[in-house]
């Protein structure tokens, strides 16, 4: 009875996330490794599988598409300063707390729920297109099954990675 809240809630924050006027349109990628499990990891054996703690550690990864995907922030706006022309704001602070639903119906295969390390790049314009990677998940309900929010953090090295250079 009680896990009726959460997932009540989690079906509110899925329509507001994709009705908002402010969410954004993106696309998410997730990590692929590539290294086959030939025992291992850079020429270098490794010992009964400890040689590689986390994805963030491979060397040899492909960005798989999942999806295109909304966005919206739902942090606290952090003030910034403008640079010395004025022409633009000199953003500090690169992390920003978000909703992200997939565009997809939950009972097509083509839904994808965002997990941790996944890349979440901002369709601005045609040719325009900024990098976001989850850091964190957090939730805001202490009763199963939880509701999700996204901790982001700005990649701007992203569009300079092989599986990304073909991105607007």
């Amino acid at each position: 009875m009680l896990n009726s809240i959460p997932k009540q809630i989690a079906k509110g924050a899925r329509s507001v996330t994709l009705k908002h006027p402010n969410a954004f349109d993106c696309d998410a990628y997730r990590k692929v490794l590539s290294r086959g499990s030939d025992g291992q990891m850079g020429g270098v054996p490794t010992m009964g599988g400890l040689g590689v703690l986390d994805s963030e550690d491979e060397d040899d990864v492909d960005w798989h598409l999942l999806g295109d995907c909304k966005m919206l922030q739902v942090g606290t706006f952090e003030p910034s300063s403008f640079n010395d022309r004025e022409t633009t704001l000199d953003v500090k602070y690169t992390q920003m707390i978000a909703l992200i639903e997939s565009l997809a119906d939950p009972d097509t295969k083509e839904y994808f729920i965002a997990d941790k390390h996944d890349v979440i790049f901002i369709n601005i314009s045609e040719s325009v297109a900024i990098g976001f990677e989850i850091v964190d998940i957090i939730g805001d309900i202490n009763i199963a099954p939880y509701t999700r929010k996204y901790v982001l953090e700005k990649r701007d090295e992203l569009l300079y990675v092989n599986g990304f250079k073909n991105l607007p």
